[in-house]
């Protein structure tokens, strides 16, 4: 066979074979070139997608038609609210559930609130800043009754509003220091949140730091993403890459949000970026947003001034000046507050390093840049106070804020400023003005002479200037007493209607009739149901006056009405003489009428109460007192008259203890703090450091010392101590049967002073708490004199205080009820003239509860609240009418008002008769209370006789409803001794109130008093009425 020929045989497989290899690499070639041009493609696709981001732009845009939100009635079952951040905790976004559960607790009800799409639900529980249109500014903003504006925090004066406001030159500057590409795109729809090529390197400088390689960190924040970072990220920081990337997508959400082109929204970063960026915080001032802001709290410019000089032609040095500090603002955003705070000078290496960077790049030109580096940057040593709304002449304003303070849970009237907050108030803005006005000008003498308060019992020829005026103006609704004007003049943000306590005279004399009254009306609804027999025997147990009065009463007029029998309490006559000596208040007292024709005559309590007649009220308050007394959980007079009664040697034991602990408190504070010697010095001050007083002292502290320790103790304190003295002095003192209260007897001071003094001298550091725990033996001695038999008078005269303690106690509640504002009354007759103190705006509490009928209805200030407005958080909250308290039956609020318009008509009131009429001539009926306080500080020889006297302050009020439509108080008030020099009376804040009704009668014609037709919530009185002892008192 031929080497060279082949069979067929042979060719045959080998040609398929080649085929099949063919065939298998072919298709190779194909998948290879299909994955060639696939990967060609993803990159052709990411080239074009980075240089246009075309992409994007059709993402974000059909995400952002997928959010939406829109206000509805209501709750919403479809919100969310953001993470906490500065931007959301500032304007309270973050807050909204927390202020929703505290206004809900203060009677208000959600009325609307934002529905938001499934997409942006997601978004915001994801941690993603939603994207619409974030208002530049928001404040706090409180409009008044009729909807003109009372108080509106805003900083405008610091932002931007457009970008034509902006210079260019700044506008340059800072995207040549944070994004340089910014106002450049290649396309109308790039992303404007994300530099490619600045995030690789970023990316890069990052993991290669990572691997402790020398590179330096390099941010990829564009200024998108940064304000998204400081406005919405937790603490302004970026912690994790997952924040970041939530970062990124909350910009590039916020760039397509208005469509596909994202150049108007370019310029919009900018603006926000300036208005908003975080500069740090300055002592006094706070947080620094913007560099508006910034100007203003770190170099005291202001911007609309560097705006100016920016603008200006050619380099002058207002336009250096104005530059350089708005550059040193710019580079300082990297760390403001290491920058701006604690390390000034490498922040000023900082900007010339800028500086020469922008020269070299062109953006300024030498010269420029030269004079730059020249200019010093000039901080303030001190910040400036935060430009805000005046609080002198805005108190209604003031006193809301103050309540949505404390309603809303925020700390301070600073973050309350800042919150994206509407509210509507019940103040009436034009008649706040002219009466705020008023009040201030009362300040010009030339003013009081004009309006003729120079009179008698007015302010004669005392300086106008000290003179403190507030007023208060309520219109009461069947909604509650809504406030129409909260004024005064006080030169601070001091509310002096709410926060002030003084005594204000004759005022409290409308608590007591009203008091009064309403025990007449207790003693009515229980004895008129009762036969003879029935009142018989309760005039049998009948320990005090004024149930007397009424079972008689009651006995001569069978089914007498309650009004009339209420007209013939305020019939009853009382002796007005002052020369009887009152035992009250823990001591023996003498009261004054204001005017002496007054002293011999016996009045009515409607007469009385007319004309302001001091001792008929403190009879009256004495018979008040005997009625509670009789009334107490255990039978006083028992107590007074047998000295067996158990509950007699309680409360002496009681009294005891009281006592004790009064003293040894006051040696407490006398020794506190000082060593051994001054306590020796102060012990023995007005005794002297003679031997024989050292002495005494020694042995009452050192029980069982020997003759050598008191003779070191004498030698120590410089007195006589001769071998014969000290033994003299020895056998004299160190007898062992002397005990802590025979030493205080020899020295003249009570045992605890001396007891106290001695646990100080051993030890100078001793607390409250262990003093008072060693001090039982110290104390069962001090006070072991007043349980003996022998003390009875002692005994009596304490018991006396308690009882009439314990009757005030009784009382308290009552007053409380008609508004008294405080815990305790003072346990004295003088009550009923004032000693109890009271604050005005509880006063007016008192006269809204007479207007009402007896109704309790709370003071109303606002009536609306609206937060975020325009957000998808948008919520909104209405005040929910209350309940009225019925807390006086309506024949008692007629009878007191009745009594008040006796005050106007023919009392101390009535240089106010006939001033209110209406337009059509009719009169309007005013009723009122006057009361003048001249308080002083007054000590007394043993004798009773004044030994000096201080005035303390000087008061006047007027309190008084006028028709159906109003009620108020208003009052005067002279601080310190400065009151010496005034003689004012409670005719002045009536003149005042005089002068101001041709301002107040002009709204009396705008409209009549809605009424009243909501239900009246019946509130018990603190105490049944019982004639003989009963349970505890509540």
């Amino acid at each position: 066979m031929d080497s060279k020929t082949i069979p067929s045989a042979l060719t045959q497989p080998t040609t398929r074979g080649s085929r099949v290899l063919l065939l298998v690499n072919t298709r190779r070639l194909k998948k290879w070139l299909w994955w060639c041009l696939a990967v060609l493609s993803v990159v052709v696709c990411v080239f074009i997608e980075f240089q246009t981001s075309i992409l994007q732009s059709w993402i974000f845009t059909s995400t952002n038609e997928r959010i939406s939100f829109a206000i509805a009635e209501g709750a919403s079952s479809s919100i969310a609210f953001p993470r906490p951040a500065p931007f959301d905790d500032r304007r309270g976004y973050a807050k909204l559930p927390g202020f929703e559960s505290r206004l809900e607790a203060a009677g208000y009800k959600m009325s609307r609130q934002v529905r938001q799409s499934a997409t942006l639900m997601a978004l915001i529980r994801r941690g993603v800043s939603p994207p619409y249109g974030e208002p530049p500014s928001a404040g706090l903003l409180i409009r008044g009754a009729e909807g003109t504006t009372l108080f509106r925090y805003a900083q405008s004066d610091f932002l931007f509003q457009k970008i034509d406001d902006i210079p260019p030159l700044l506008v340059k500057t800072l995207l040549f220091l944070e994004n340089r590409d910014l106002d450049s795109p290649a396309t109308p729809w790039q992303n404007p949140a994300i530099e490619w090529e600045r995030l690789l390197k970023a990316c890069l400088l990052y993991i290669g730091s990572k691997l402790y390689l020398p590179v330096p960190v390099q941010g990829g924040s564009t200024l998108a993403v940064q304000l998204e970072k400081f406005r919405h990220s937790p603490n302004g920081r970026t912690d994790t890459p997952v924040e970041k990337l939530r970062q990124v997508i909350g910009a590039s959400l916020k760039s397509y949000h208005e469509g596909a082109s994202t150049r108007a929204w370019r310029e919009r970063i900018i603006i926000d970026y300036l208005n908003s960026v975080p500069l740090a915080a300055a002592p006094a001032y706070g947080e620094i947003h913007g560099v508006g802001e910034g100007l203003y709290a770190w170099f005291g410019m202001q911007l609309a001034d560097a705006v100016k000089a920016l603008k200006a032609q050619g380099a002058t040095p207002a336009k250096i000046r104005a530059f350089k500090h708005l550059l040193t603002l710019l580079v300082s955003v990297r760390a403001p507050s290491v920058f701006l705070v604690e390390e000034r000078a490498s922040l000023d290496e900082k900007v010339n390093q800028f500086t020469r960077l922008m020269a070299r790049s062109g953006l300024i030109d030498w010269e420029f840049a030269t004079a730059l580096q020249e200019t010093p940057i000039q901080f303030l040593p001190a910040a400036p106070l935060p430009p805000q709304p005046s609080s002198v002449k805005n108190k209604a304003a003031n006193a809301i804020r103050t309540t949505m303070m404390e309603t809303l849970g925020v700390t301070n009237l600073y973050d309350l400023n800042r919150l994206h907050l509407e509210a509507d108030s019940t103040i009436d803005v034009p008649l706040q003005k002219k009466v705020t006005d008023f009040l201030h000008g009362l300040a010009d003498p030339d003013v009081v002479r004009a309006n003729g308060l120079t009179g008698e019992r007015l302010l004669e020829n005392s300086d106008p200037k000290k003179v403190i005026y507030s007023f208060l103006l309520v219109e009461p609704t069947a909604e509650g007493n809504m406030v129409r004007v909260q004024a005064d003049n006080l030169f601070n943000p001091f509310d002096f209607n709410k926060s002030v306590k003084l005594e204000l005279g004759s005022t409290a004399k409308l608590r007591t009739l009203t008091h009064y009254l309403e025990v007449m009306a207790g003693l009515h609804k229980e004895l008129i149901l009762l036969n003879d027999e029935g009142l018989k025997r309760k005039a049998l147990a009948a320990r005090d006056p004024l149930t007397q009065w009424a079972i008689e009463t009651v006995r001569q007029e069978k089914n007498i009405a309650l009004e009339p029998f209420l007209e013939r309490a305020m019939e009853r006559r009382y002796s007005a003489s002052p020369y009887e000596a009152f035992f009250t208040g823990g001591g023996v007292h003498h009261f004054e009428n204001f005017e002496r024709e007054d002293n011999r005559r016996i009045l009515m309590l409607r007469e009385a109460f007319q004309n302001s007649v001091n001792l008929v009220f403190i009879r009256l308050m004495r018979d008040l007192v005997s009625y509670h007394r009789a009334r107490l959980p255990y039978n006083s007079e028992e107590v007074l008259s047998n000295p067996d009664n158990p509950e007699r040697r309680r409360m002496l034991r009681e009294v005891a203890e009281e006592e004790s602990r009064s003293v040894l408190r006051r040696a407490y504070q006398t020794y506190q703090g000082q060593p051994p010697e001054e306590v020796v010095n102060r012990l023995l001050e007005s005794r002297g450091k003679t031997a024989r007083h050292l002495a005494v002292l020694f042995f009452a502290w050192r029980v069982g010392a020997d003759e050598s320790a008191l003779a070191a103790w004498l030698t120590k304190n410089q007195a006589p101590n001769t071998t014969e003295t000290v033994s003299d002095l020895f056998r004299a003192y160190a007898n062992p049967r002397l005990n802590l209260a025979d030493y205080g007897y020899l020295l003249s001071l009570h045992p605890l002073n001396l007891w106290c003094a001695g646990e100080f001298a051993k030890n100078p550091k001793v607390s409250w708490e262990e003093l008072y725990n060693r001090s039982a033996d110290a104390r069962r001695i001090g006070s072991a004199w007043l349980l003996q038999a022998r003390n009875r008078h002692a005994q009596d005269l304490r018991l006396r205080i308690r009882l009439e303690r314990d009757a005030f106690a009784r009382m308290t509640p009552y007053w409380q009820r008609l508004g008294f504002p405080f815990k305790t009354m003072v346990p004295s007759y003088a009550t009923a003239i004032g000693s109890s103190s009271d604050r005005p705006v509880a006063l007016a509490d008192l006269v809204g509860i007479l207007v009402n009928d007896g109704v309790r209805r709370r003071a109303v200030s606002l009536t609306k609240i609206d937060f975020a407005q325009g957000t998808p958080y948008e919520t909104s909250f209405d005040r929910v009418p209350e309940k009225g308290e019925r807390v006086l039956a309506p024949e008692i609020a007629r009878t007191v008002k009745k009594a008040m318009a006796g005050v106007v008509e023919s009392g101390t009131a009535r240089r106010l008769s006939g001033v209110f009429r209406l337009s059509d001539g009719s009169r309007i009926t005013v009723g009122g209370k006057t009361g003048s306080g001249d308080n002083r500080f007054v000590t007394f020889n043993r004798h009773g006789g004044v030994i000096t006297s201080r005035a303390t302050n000087r008061t006047a009020t007027f309190l008084f409803y006028i028709g159906d439509r109003y009620f108020g108080v208003i009052t005067a008030y002279v601080q310190g001794r400065e009151a010496e020099n005034y003689h004012f009376t409670s005719a002045l804040p009536v003149t005042i109130l005089k002068l101001l009704a041709p301002t107040i009668v002009k709204n009396l014609d705008t409209g009549a008093r809605p009424a009243t037709s909501e239900k009246i919530e019946e509130v018990p009185t603190p105490h049944k009425i019982n004639f003989l002892p009963s349970g505890p008192a509540r």
